[in-house]
Formats: structure tokens, C-alpha cells, sequence
């Protein structure tokens, strides 16, 4: 996980923690907001694979193409 996932992670942990009243805070302990800062983490780095995974199938996909038409390319 890079360093600014982990960041954007925990900043959306301080935010939501702090929307919730103190005493439930306390009751759901620091435990639980560093495993809910993991489970964020992790989900923002599986949204981030499939855009890279359908951008590469794009670049794979035009590179074909592109084969294609030089293949197929009239050089007279």
C-alpha cells in the first residue's frame, strides 16, 4: 500500500471518528479504527488495480490494433 492511501485511510478514520460521540469512540477503542483504517486501505488499493487492470487491457487492446493495421497497412 503506498504511503498516500495509507494517509487518505486514516484521514477518512479521524473524520469519521470524530462525527461520533466520545463515548462511543471510546467504546469502539483504537483497535477498531486501526482494523477499519486497514479495511479502507484495502479497498482503496483493490479500486485502484482494477482501474490500472481495465487501463491496461485498453493499452493492450490499442496496441493490437495498432499491429493490426501495420500488418495490414498498404505500402505502396
Amino acid at each position: 500500500m503506498t504511503v498516500k492511501q495509507n494517509a487518505h485511510a486514516l484521514n477518512v478514520v479521524k473524520t469519521f471518528k470524530a462525527k461520533l460521540p466520545d463515548e462511543i469512540a471510546t467504546q469502539v477503542g483504537e483497535a477498531h479504527f486501526d482494523e477499519l483504517s486497514l479495511l479502507i486501505e484495502s479497498a482503496i488499493s483493490a479500486a485502484v488495480f482494477d482501474e490500472m487492470e481495465k487501463a491496461a487491457n485498453k493499452v493492450d487492446r490499442l496496441a493490437h490494433e495498432i499491429r493490426h493495421f501495420t500488418e495490414s497497412f498498404d505500402r505502396d
